[in-house]
Order: C-alpha cells, then structure tokens, then sequence
C-alpha cells in the first residue's frame, strides 16, 4: 500500500507585520479556506503566513482540526517578530525540534525561516522543513543585497544539514519568498533548480517543481475567454505584469530518487479555489495569495 505524504502553504493576508487586519466575513473566509485544505484535501502538513496567536486559535477553534496539531512560529528574537504556523496531522509528524534562522547584514537582522524538525513514524529519518515569509518588495526591492542574504543564508542552512547527514538531508522549503523562481535570490543563492536531471547529478541543487507555475493555467482557445490566472499572487498595483509565482515548495534532491521518498510533481500545484478566486482579484479584499501544494510519495508507488 502506497504511503503519500501532502503539503501546501498559504499566505492567508489575515495579520500582515502582525497587525490584524481580517473583519469577520473575512475571518470566515480563511476558515473555510483552512478547513478546505485540511478537513477536505486531507493536507498532512499545512504551513500558513500572516497570522498572528489571535487568528491561530481562531482558525483551530472554527475549522475543527481535530486531528491536527499546531507549531506557533509566531516567535520573537530579538525585535524580530515571525509571523508563520503549521497545523500537521497528528498520525503523519511528531515534532522533534525547532530553531530559527536569521541573518545579520550591517545593524540589520533579516527572517530567514522557521526550521521544524519532524519525526515521519513511515522512515527513521527525520523530516526538516523550512518556513519562510521573505521581506515584501515594497520594503526590499528585487536583487537587493538583502534578497542575495536570505538566500545564502538559507542555503548555508541546508548545506549544513547535508553535512550532518552525510550525504542529501530530507528538507522541504515552504513559503512566500515575495521572489519568484528564476528571481536571484532563489536561482542563484539557494541553488532552487527547474533542472531535475542537474539536480539528481549533484546532490548541492534543490528542486523547485513551481518553475512550471510562471504562465497562464489554462490555455488561450479562440472563442473561449474565460478567467484564467498566471500565479500565486495577484499584484494589484503591478505593471508589466499583475501576477507572481511568489509562493513556492522547494525539496532537496533526496526526494528525486536518492532516497525511500519521492516527489510526486503530478499534485504540485497552485490551488485556484472557487470562489475564492474572486477574493484574490478583488481590490477591495485583503486577500492576495491562493495556496500552494505538493506531494511526496514513499519509494515502490512510482518506478
């Protein structure tokens, strides 16, 4: 019987720089959002950004996620405050550990990532997830220094879990990096690769299947002018384009055959929710970000 392990990340808008900024339709909205993801999907391993304790409880107490326990990466360090969470399936993770990931440019601290160690009851390795929400570019422009940090450092992360490990860690990368894939910081820094063969060669690349999210989800048929969407995030405000594949999951390249887990990239994908949809579009709403998901299957399911 196969094994297939899911997870996804959502930017819910709800707590932007940890100011509450939901009215409670809007609230009622990301409950059914979460309770889609989870109680419907059956996600095993939901990450979620912008949100502070007030809307994790909120989320739990309303969505009835009964068979989900919640890592609050609500942490502070220093004047630095989080603003992520998972709520993960209680039968599929067991939390081992947890850290946090900085990085010092000059007097500045910048977020790198929550790292959430899990124990997977299906291997006798542990998972290492990292959870990122990366500076907006209205703060932090494209290919700004800051942007090369985050990378590097996260990065550094990983090749330190390598080394640790001896050989390619299981490490899945989460989050809205408010870049897009071939964008510097994740192309070049953290070695995020669209190449699966370079990335089955050598070990050092990570794999990020949502290269192939950067266009249009349904074609362009003569007659038909449906709605179409082109990314995870729609940029009001944006010129050449209103749309950005800026919400990604990134695995390492133990997940393309160096190990018992594999990706299965036939679920990787952005999740346009209806009529969710129309929320993202609306100027008018808070909301800007669909969700994200993927899966991982364990070895002897796909040849």
């Amino acid at each position: 019987m196969s094994v297939r392990l899911s997870f996804a990340w959502w930017n819910t808008s709800l707590s932007p720089l940890g100011n509450k900024k939901a009215n409670p339709a809007q609230q009622t909205r990301a409950v059914e959002v979460v309770s889609y993801l989870t109680n419907k999907l059956g996600i095993d391993c939901l990450a979620m950004g912008e949100v502070v304790e007030d809307d994790i409880n909120y989320l739990i107490k309303q969505a009835n996620l009964h068979d989900y326990n919640f890592f609050d990466g609500t942490l502070k360090t220093g004047r630095l405050q989080f603003d992520t969470g998972i709520f993960y399936r209680k039968d599929a993770f067991v939390l081992d550990s947890y850290s946090i990931l900085t990085a010092a440019r000059g007097s500045r601290t910048l977020k790198v990532a929550n790292r959430i160690d899990f124990i997977v009851p299906e291997t006798a390795k542990p998972f290492h997830i990292f959870v990122s929400h990366w500076p907006s570019r209205l703060w932090c422009e494209r290919n700004s220094a800051d942007r090369d940090v985050l990378g590097i450092r996260l990065r550094d992360a990983i090749e330190e879990l390598n080394r640790l490990n001896g050989g390619p860690a299981h490490a899945i990368l989460l989050g809205d990096f408010n870049d897009e894939p071939f964008d510097r910081s994740l192309s070049e820094q953290l070695l995020a690769t669209r190449d699966r063969r370079l990335a089955r060669k050598n070990p050092t690349f990570l794999y990020n299947p949502f290269w192939r999210c950067l266009g249009e989800a349904f074609p362009q048929i003569p007659g038909n002018s449906s709605l179409s969407y082109s990314g995870s995030y729609f940029h009001k405000s944006g010129k050449e384009t209103q749309w950005r594949t800026f919400d990604q999951i990134i695995f390492s390249s133990t997940f393309l055959g160096h190990s018992e887990w594999h990706l299965n990239e036939e679920y990787t994908r952005i999740l346009y929710l209806e009529p969710f949809d129309k929320s993202v579009s609306n100027r008018d709403e808070i909301f800007d970000h669909f969700p994200v998901i993927s899966v991982i299957e364990k070895e002897g399911t796909h040849g």
